[in-house]
């Protein structure tokens, strides 16, 4: 989902506008409001979700939303020289995409993506305002019943 976020931020008038509204909201808003809105007002839209799986959906659109961002930066910050090069070359668009510009891209994602990924664990904490065990807790719990800390 990200990656479509941040294909339709660098798309048309209307899909960089929706992207932005949905960047803006879950980028500007806390976790925590969040994790209560898709668990507590989604049932009057008639959306009945379970507990994991409301928490899940809360987690997986915030996350996407700063991804996005990570995607869109990394894909802006190769050179336009190389790209330019690339097709001076011959080389179709998929081509360049694939040959030139993803791959350092991805080079220059992988330390936010990375920081992202650890936001996330630390953001699930979080949950068990909604009656979700965290991740730390169930791994706290798994240790204490089987005697394994480390597996």
């Amino acid at each position: 989902m990200a990656i479509l976020l941040a294909a339709a931020s660098r798309g048309g008038r209307v899909t960089t506008r929706l992207a932005g509204l949905y960047l803006s909201f879950w980028r500007g808003t806390p976790i925590l409001v969040q994790l209560l809105i898709v668990f507590y007002l989604l049932p009057f839209f008639g959306l009945e979700l379970q507990p994991t799986l409301a928490a899940t959906l809360a987690l997986a659109l915030n996350t996407a939303a700063f991804q996005s961002e990570i995607y869109r930066a990394g894909l802006l910050a190769v050179p336009k020289g190389e790209i330019e090069a690339a097709s001076m070359l011959g080389l179709s668009a998929s081509q360049t995409f694939f040959r030139i510009e993803a791959p350092q891209a991805i080079r220059l994602m992988l330390p936010a993506l990375i920081g992202e990924m650890q936001a996330l664990v630390k953001n699930s904490s979080l949950v068990s305002v909604i009656a979700v065990t965290d991740i730390t807790r169930r791994a706290q719990q798994v240790a204490a019943s089987t005697f394994r800390p480390l597996e």
